[in-house]
């Protein structure tokens, strides 16, 4: 059984006001998207929470001298996303941070906690028409849980997937 004391704690640190991340709350780094929006933040809790980060903002890299991270593979909703769950370790897929385009910067950034979320959110919307691409993505980003997760599945729906699989082999 959980304390109050644990679950008061847990909800003090979840509760989160997003203006820190604004460029005039004291926020030492930022991120430009794809799209060449800026998301902000604090170097200390990116650099807690990512070894990447770690070795960027410690070593003589250019991002530790500008505090400027370049993301041309993530649009800014997607590093917002990321952001935030560094911060609250809460996450909200949406349109515009769909489960596949967060765990690509989740993977970049080696964040693993926000990975496996990642993979639990795909693993629950494997359908025959999306098994490929999860297929893929899983392969591509070392996602384990998700991959087991397609390989069940097929294994499972085999009769129904396979001439699906087939079908677009062939068409490619």
């Amino acid at each position: 059984m959980i304390s109050r004391e644990f679950s008061t704690t847990v909800q003090f640190l979840r509760e989160y006001d997003s203006s820190p991340l604004s460029k005039d709350f004291r926020a030492d780094i930022k991120f430009i998207g794809s799209d060449g929006e800026e998301v902000y933040a604090h170097k200390f809790i990116m650099v807690g929470r990512s070894m990447v980060f770690r070795k960027m903002f410690n070593a003589d890299m250019k991002e530790k001298e500008s505090g400027v991270v370049q993301c041309p593979d993530a649009s800014a909703p997607v590093l917002r996303s990321m952001v935030n769950f560094c911060y609250t370790a809460e996450i909200e897929f949406t349109e515009e941070a769909p489960a596949e385009e967060v765990l690509k910067i989740a993977h970049k950034y080696d964040i693993n906690i926000l990975k496996l979320r990642c993979e639990d959110e795909l693993k629950n919307g494997i359908t025959n028409e999306n098994i490929c691409e999860l297929l893929v993505l899983a392969q591509k980003y070392e996602a384990k849980e998700l991959n087991q997760a397609v390989a069940d599945y097929f294994k499972t729906s085999f009769d129904v997937v396979y001439p699906i699989l087939a079908n677009r082999l062939c068409s490619d």
